[in-house]
């Protein structure tokens, strides 16, 4: 087997713009690419050797190490499927900060049928457990520059489904949706494991997303764990609701209408709130958005986190957020997906 001395890949986060939570139980979601990228640099070494910057953390192990940890993970999220609780899963990921990019490598190696190690180095364009897919992003460029590496050129749909098995063992039961808009870019409308790429309206762009922190542990796992703790009256009510207001945004694109693509988004976030998910902060930013006339919800799991918000009059927006000193940007929506550099 030939191998390539260096190769860097890139990934793009995504945010939600509607349908998070609901996915996770068949319905439609609506996914946008950001044009912020984890990149995956990878050279020649004598060991496996794991740089992650964003995490602060590095590391040198043999490769057996890392198919064992790829082994491991892989019969705990089976016992965990099984009795449909990953907390065993998620406490040996957390016990060990680079066990998820080890157990990550270890399953790309398996495919590939090899044991060539390699140094890694991951970077980031923007911060980790903020709901902006970072796990996915990392997953994809992660699978395609090690692909690339070992000289096996995995299509665009092999390197979907090799980042949703690496996104199984981080989250235990994702719906695929953050992999596949790193994996292709763009803007999906992504339900029950099939997409379609849509049309965003002119004045949909871009959109600002405001950042807020987690609380310390608060991962997208747990939250969902906790909406499949809910009495199950209330959390089929809520998910339902949730997914009506995600067809209705969809409506709003084709007819390019702003109330209605504003309505989904407040009423998907009322929903969110019920499940639990907002905090009191992301309420307060919520109420004074829509006391101007515009719209915010939570993207991603909630907790804090990513917070999209839409007004068509960016100017009247960036004042109030300025007025609220909250930490936010602009972000261009349907980017393109994952990507090497020459």
């Amino acid at each position: 087997m030939l191998y390539n001395s260096m190769v860097e890949s890139s990934a793009p986060g995504k945010i939600h713009l509607i349908g998070e939570h609901s996915v996770c139980y068949g319905y439609p979601a609506i996914v946008s690419a950001i044009e912020k990228r984890t990149r995956v640099k990878i050279k020649k070494a004598k060991r496996i050797k794991i740089k992650n910057k964003p995490l602060g953390e590095e590391g040198e192990f043999e490769i057996n190490q890392v198919l064992e940890t790829a082994k491991r993970c892989r019969g705990l999220w089976q016992e965990g499927n099984k009795k449909g609780d990953f907390s065993k899963l998620f406490r040996f990921l957390k016990s060990n900060p680079l066990n998820l990019s080890k157990a990550a490598i270890g399953l790309i190696l398996e495919k590939a049928k090899t044991k060539k190690p390699f140094s890694l180095e991951i970077e980031s364009d923007f911060p980790v457990g903020m709901g902006l897919g970072s796990s996915a992003s990392l997953s994809v460029s992660l699978s395609k520059a090690v692909s690339e590496f070992l000289s096996i050129h995995l299509s665009k749909k092999e390197i979907n489904q090799m980042a949703f098995e690496i996104e199984k063992i981080n989250h235990g039961k994702p719906s695929g949706g953050d992999n596949f808009i790193s994996t292709f870019g763009g803007t999906v409308w992504f339900e029950k494991g099939k997409w379609t790429h849509i049309n965003l309206p002119p004045f949909l762009k871009e959109i600002v997303l405001v950042l807020l922190p987690r609380k310390k542990g608060m991962t997208t796992a747990k939250l969902v764990q906790m909406v499949r703790n809910l009495p199950s009256k209330l959390r089929e009510e809520k998910i339902r609701d949730i997914a009506l207001a995600t067809y209705k945004m969809r409506e709003g694109f084709k007819k390019e209408s702003s109330k209605i693509i504003k309505d989904s988004i407040n009423t998907a976030q009322e929903s969110l709130r019920d499940l639990g998910v907002s905090t009191p902060k992301i309420e307060k930013i919520v109420r004074a958005v829509r006391n101007i006339g515009g719209a915010a919800k939570l993207s991603g799991g909630g907790g804090g986190g990513a917070i999209i918000c839409f007004h068509q009059d960016k100017e009247e927006l960036t004042k109030l957020l300025k007025k609220l000193n909250l930490d936010f940007f602009n972000v261009e929506l349907g980017a393109k997906g994952v990507k090497n550099y020459a």
